[in-house]
């Protein structure tokens, strides 16, 4: 049977392999017999690279399901001109022994390599792939063709404590000096004016620092409307000092019961929007 890997990572130090430049020290291929039937193996190891679609919606609290699907490319039929040697009705499948399921369980608990990540579950299925209508260049005509797949299902969930220190506590510490500009009385508006700013500017200067830590994407993940939130929050007392600047030699009194309610109701406002946008939906 023939099997496809093309994402392997060919590296001396990370593969054991046949494209290796170096001789290996164990065979790659082998032959053995067991009770009159010859078996050969083929063993390679290392690291390898596969493409795979996430949806980084949630970031950084998202898991993440890695499916890996083995192809037999033999068909499974039941006609026999369907086959080239015509043989009769033929099955192939693609069968896991014991091995790679207890590969599949030492590597969620203790080779996983995916350091960014831990693994809450594997599992290996094998299910019929039906491509109708498939054009079969060597018998010239189009037939109904069935072919036996492995899948190796991986599912992953981010270890999000990086996040958290390295960017949303400081994000909102930034914002929470910014909005402490609120208890500073009213008609102190220059000092209020600086002190937001310069919390403003921190948050945007801040925001360059772990600007590759978080994925380039066209849709604003969980992190990104977070952020987005703070800014937000953290323009308020920027604008309402402004604001309290043109009339607070006229209307002092309203100017301070306006911050009063401005700088309680956007507490409750913030944390329920943080809430909204980190917990499930």
């Amino acid at each position: 049977t023939d099997f496809d890997f093309n994402e392997y990572r060919y590296d001396e130090d990370l593969r054991l392999g046949t494209n290796n430049k170096t001789k290996t020290i164990q065979p790659v291929m082998a032959l053995s017999t067991e009770n009159g039937i010859l078996r050969i193996t083929r063993q390679e190891s290392g690291v390898s690279y596969y493409r795979q679609d996430f949806e980084f919606a949630k970031f950084p609290f998202d898991k993440q399901k890695i499916i890996i699907n083995i192809f037999s490319n033999k068909r499974s039929t039941g006609n026999p001109d369907l086959e080239i040697n015509q043989d009769g009705a033929v099955a192939t499948f693609v069968t896991p022994g014991i091995e790679a399921f207890l590969n599949l369980e030492r590597f969620k608990n203790d080779t996983n390599y995916l350091k960014e990540w831990k693994v809450t579950k594997t599992n290996i299925k094998s299910f019929e792939k039906i491509i109708e209508n498939f054009h079969d260049i060597y018998l010239g005509k189009t037939i109904t063709d069935n072919e036996n797949i492995l899948q190796i299902e991986i599912e992953i969930k981010r270890n999000y404590e990086q996040y958290i220190y390295k960017i949303i506590i400081p994000v909102f510490l930034i914002l929470s000096l910014a909005w402490f500009v609120l208890w500073i009385p009213t008609k102190e508006f220059e000092t209020r004016l600086t002190t937001s700013m310069v919390a403003l500017l921190s948050l945007i200067a801040y925001n360059f620092v772990f600007a590759d830590d978080v994925p380039k994407l066209n849709y604003l993940t969980a992190l990104d409307e977070y952020i987005l939130l703070s800014y937000i929050f953290c323009c308020i007392p920027t604008f309402m000092s402004i604001w309290f600047s043109r009339f607070i030699s006229t209307n002092q009194k309203k100017a301070t019961l306006i911050n009063r309610k401005i700088r309680i109701w956007g507490i409750v406002f913030y944390t329920t929007a943080s809430l909204w946008i980190f917990f499930p939906k």
